[in-house]
Formats: C-alpha cells, sequence, structure tokens
C-alpha cells in the first residue's frame, strides 16, 4: 500500500472515531455496564448486560439487552451430570429432533415445594416434563413492555430485557470450537476466558418447528462480548461500519432479511483468518472492503456458519429466490461503490450536517448517553450493600471515577425510596433518618447540583419548614440555566461534544454537576 492510501486511510480512520467513538470512548462504555452488572448482583439471579452498547457501540439502532438467568435453576447436558441440589431445579438438554443450535429442557428431577411458582413453566408431553421458552419469556410481563423476540421490550426498543436459563459447562457441539485451527485471534487465554462462561439459554425457538414453543436457541452472549471486546479499535471500526450500513442502506430496503447478529458472525470469522497485526488504522479502507466482500459472499452462497456450532447454517431457508437477488444486487453495489454508499447514510449525512451547522466546535461521539442507563438500572438497595459491591468491583472496572459515579447515581435512589418520607414526629428514629439523609446528600452532591436539594426541599415540607423550602427550590429554578443538558438516551453531537470537553477539563464527576439536569421523582 502507497503513503497516498495509507494517508486516506487514516483520515477516514479519524473520521469514524469521531462518529462512533474513539478507543476511550468505547473502553468508558464498556466499563460503565460492567458497572451496572456488578451493581445488580442479586441472590435470585445474575445479570449480564449484552447487545452493542455493552459492547461499546452507541449508534442509531443499538440497543442495550439485559440478560437475567434465575440462580435456582440449573442445565445439564446430559442426565449423568446432574447433581442433586435441594436449592437448584435441575434440567437437562435434549436435543434428539431438535435443530443445530436449539434444545428443549427437560426436568431431571422432580423438585422441592418451595419451587411451586415455577410450576406454571412446564408443559408435560408424554411421561416428560419440559420448560416451555413460550411461558417463561412472557412471565411478569410488565405493562409498559412487549414480547419483542426473545426479550420483554420498550416501546422504542432502547432497552431489551430478557431472561435465560445457564448451563455452567461449555457443550459438547460447541467443543470444535476450542480446538480448530486459526491464526492467531482468538488465542488461547481469550479462549479458555470465554469458555469459563459456559453457555445460555434464550427462550426462543426455531421457526416453523412443531415444538417450537418448547424449544430454546444457545446463546453464547458472554464468549460473544468478551470476542468484541478483544477486537483492536480498527476492527471495532469495521464492525461499526457495516451496522451503520445495515441499518441506513439494507434494512430499508429489505426489512429483516439481515440482522446485526449475522454480521457480528461474519466478523468473528474473517477475524480468524486475518492476522490481529493486519487490523490497523493505516489499513482501514482495505479492512473495511474485507468486511464487505466477505458479506457479499455469505449471501451470494447462502452460507453463514454458526460461528460456535459451524454445522448450523444461519442463512439456511433465510432468502427466497426474489428477496435473495434483490440483497446481493444491493450489496454488490455497496462494494462496487462503496464511499457513494458510506457517505450518503443517514449516519454520515447528519453528522456532516451537525459539523457544518456548529463549524466552530470539532464534532466527536462520547458515552454521555450510555450513563443513562446507569440511573434506570440502579436499584434501592442500602448504602452499605452498594458500596460492598463496588469494593468487590474495582478489580473489574478499574476507573474509580465511573464507581463514585455509580455510587452517587445509587444514593439518590436511596434517598427516592419512601423510607425517607415516612417521618413521624421528631423522635430518636427521626433524627436518625435526618442524619442517614444527609450522608446521601453529601455524596449525590459530588455530582449533582440540584437533585439533591430539591429532594432535601421536599422533607422541609414535610417538617413545615416552609421558608427553607422555598429557598432551595429558588436556588434550584436560579440554576438550572439553559445551557444545561437534559437526561436522555439519546444525545446530539453537540451536547456529546460540550460533555466530552467539559469531562477532560473538570473530570466526570464535575462535569455530570455542572453540565446535566436530572429528572427528579418524589413519591407522595
Amino acid at each position: 500500500m502507497n503513503s497516498e492510501d495509507k494517508n486516506i486511510s487514516l483520515q477516514f480512520y479519524d473520521y469514524l472515531c469521531n462518529i462512533v467513538g474513539s478507543e476511550e470512548v468505547v473502553r468508558t462504555r464498556r466499563e460503565i455496564f460492567s458497572g451496572i452488572e456488578i451493581v445488580q448482583k442479586a441472590s435470585s439471579g445474575t445479570f449480564i448486560s449484552s447487545g452493542s452498547k455493552a459492547e461499546g457501540l452507541d449508534l442509531k439502532g443499538s440497543d442495550f439487552d439485559q440478560i437475567i438467568y434465575p440462580n435456582f435453576i440449573r442445565v445439564y447436558e446430559i442426565l449423568n451430570c446432574v447433581q442433586s441440589d435441594p436449592d437448584k431445579v435441575p434440567l437437562v438438554m435434549e436435543t434428539n429432533d431438535t435443530k443445530s443450535g436449539f434444545t428443549k429442557l427437560k426436568l431431571a428431577i422432580e423438585f422441592d415445594y418451595e419451587f411451586d411458582m415455577i410450576q406454571d413453566w412446564f408443559e408435560t408431553v408424554g411421561e416428560e416434563k419440559y420448560i416451555s421458552s413460550k411461558r417463561f419469556r412472557e412471565k411478569d410481563l410488565p405493562d409498559d413492555m412487549v414480547i419483542h423476540g426473545l426479550c420483554q421490550s420498550t416501546a422504542g426498543g432502547d432497552y431489551d430485557h430478557a431472561q435465560c436459563l445457564w448451563c455452567k459447562e461449555w457443550i459438547s457441539s460447541a467443543q470444535q470450537w476450542i480446538h480448530r485451527s486459526r491464526t492467531v485471534w482468538p488465542d488461547n487465554t481469550l479462549v479458555m476466558s470465554a469458555v469459563q462462561y459456559g453457555v445460555l439459554f434464550v427462550p426462543i425457538g426455531y421457526k416453523n418447528s412443531p415444538n417450537e414453543d418448547l424449544e430454546w436457541r444457545i446463546s453464547f452472549s458472554v464468549a460473544e462480548k468478551l470476542l468484541v471486546h478483544s477486537f483492536s479499535h480498527t476492527q471495532l471500526l469495521c464492525y461499526a461500519l457495516m451496522k451503520i450500513i445495515l441499518t441506513d442502506i439494507i434494512k430499508p430496503r429489505h426489512s429483516d432479511l439481515l440482522c446485526s447478529y449475522f454480521l457480528k458472525i461474519i466478523m468473528f470469522w474473517l477475524s480468524e483468518e486475518i492476522n490481529p497485526s493486519g487490523w490497523k488504522p493505516e489499513n482501514m479502507i482495505s479492512c473495511f472492503l474485507d468486511c464487505i466482500r466477505r458479506l457479499v459472499y455469505c449471501v451470494e452462497y447462502k452460507t453463514c456458519l454458526h460461528y460456535f456450532i459451524s454445522e448450523n447454517n444461519l442463512f439456511e431457508d433465510r432468502f427466497t429466490d426474489k428477496d435473495h437477488k434483490a440483497l446481493l444486487d444491493t450489496l454488490r453495489y455497496v462494494y462496487g461503490s462503496p464511499w457513494t454508499s458510506v457517505f450518503h447514510t443517514d449516519t454520515f449525512l447528519n453528522y456532516k450536517l451537525q459539523s457544518i451547522n456548529s463549524h466552530w466546535m470539532a464534532r466527536s461521539a462520547s458515552e454521555l448517553s450510555c450513563f443513562s442507563y446507569i440511573r434506570m438500572i440502579c436499584n434501592n438497595r442500602s448504602m452499605y450493600s452498594q458500596l460492598k459491591s463496588f469494593g468487590i468491583g474495582y478489580n473489574n472496572i478499574f476507573r474509580k471515577d465511573i464507581c463514585a459515579y455509580m455510587l452517587s447515581v445509587c444514593s439518590i435512589k436511596s434517598m427516592q425510596s419512601s423510607d425517607f418520607y415516612n417521618l413521624a414526629d421528631k423522635n430518636k428514629s427521626f433524627y436518625k433518618q435526618y442524619k442517614r439523609l444527609f450522608g446521601h446528600i453529601n455524596i449525590r452532591l459530588q455530582s449533582d447540583s440540584i437533585t439533591p436539594w430539591l429532594l432535601l426541599s421536599s422533607l422541609f415540607y414535610k417538617c413545615k419548614r416552609f421558608r427553607e423550602c422555598l429557598n432551595m427550590i429558588n436556588y434550584c429554578l436560579f440554576t438550572c440555566t439553559p445551557d444545561r443538558i437534559n437526561v436522555d438516551f439519546a444525545y446530539s453531537l453537540a451536547e456529546q461534544t460540550v460533555f466530552k470537553q467539559m469531562k477532560k477539563t473538570l473530570g466526570l464527576m464535575h462535569a455530570c454537576k455542572y453540565l446535566i439536569l436530572e429528572n427528579v421523582f418524589i413519591d407522595k
């Protein structure tokens, strides 16, 4: 490659970093969701962050999937491995009449009466009891959510909540992934790290199967997240660019013929074949064209082998002849005119438009919207429990400022719980609660200059201290200046740029304190 091609690749790499995010921004996004997993540790279930946002991407259509599996259910691959445990409901896989990549889950041993609450999930076939994927995914559906595939989702699709089941062991149908021949990536350490997480079973069967409502799809979500996190930034930008093409070009023309999961699988296979040293900024353009070329090849030959269970062709029976031809025409056009295609996507046009309208400020994506998920996910556990979680989490998060911010958010959740507003006369209990409240305020004031005072004003109102209440409200109104950024899950590039610059200058806590305008909810 000559020097001119390298320079163009480097310029394109920098341009993409502004749209997708720099290495630092991507790392921070990932650490935020790692922190959320730690905060949500519970005895009844294990929480796993998944989806594009947890992988470090925050593009149009990027989602956040929260996977939860109950700790009292354990899946085994074969009956002989089932261990007797009075605290666990044991299930065993049955794959003799299911498509590769799917299984039925059969009750291995009758469980104790304490688990009667899950009896409704089971369906009896002959003399065997199977757990129904349909009943499982539809259980406890909140009023404000809908069933979307295997998930319970918000109406806008920004947040997906998926219940699943877990097998501690790496199943035999995926054993070949561990030992198969590859160049350098993934190395043995990464492979072993992925294997130790076992596999998940998500509640959705093979479409049109006679046993669809009883079948479960075998999922490798944790392993996939680890693999994406191991990508070089050039690899991640290629992956992001493929997602942009899917969202802005392919989906408007061909609906859901292709999904982002197929792109991820194709990236994995390609990454096995290309030496990691080839994925570097000066090769950005050639790497991207390699990705498009591989996608065209896979669609042309209707072959997209599952990365972990390679006998499962994800494109099998996927396309009609008419759909296949139309999709192939679109992909060949993208490959033949890549820059016409890429720079005319909505994502690139919006970026260009915002840059022109605010030419005085450099535009760059930040991790700002990912912080909003902390506010949504953090719960009302005691501050002692939160501190304990964060103490454990330091080894996993590495970033002291993110830990401090999450603790600050958790403190406001505790302040908003009903405990602080069930205050009777000014007795010993009252003063104890009052003291606790000010402890929470001091923590929250590190990253929020308004919400703690509003909550305190509500307490003063209840205590009939109206003058102090009004003074605090007036102070908060004075502080709510137009240059503040309202909390949301989507921010303009201008807002992200301002946040990024202020964070770089003052640090995360002060950037949030003086720039972000929080929502306040006070229970009556």
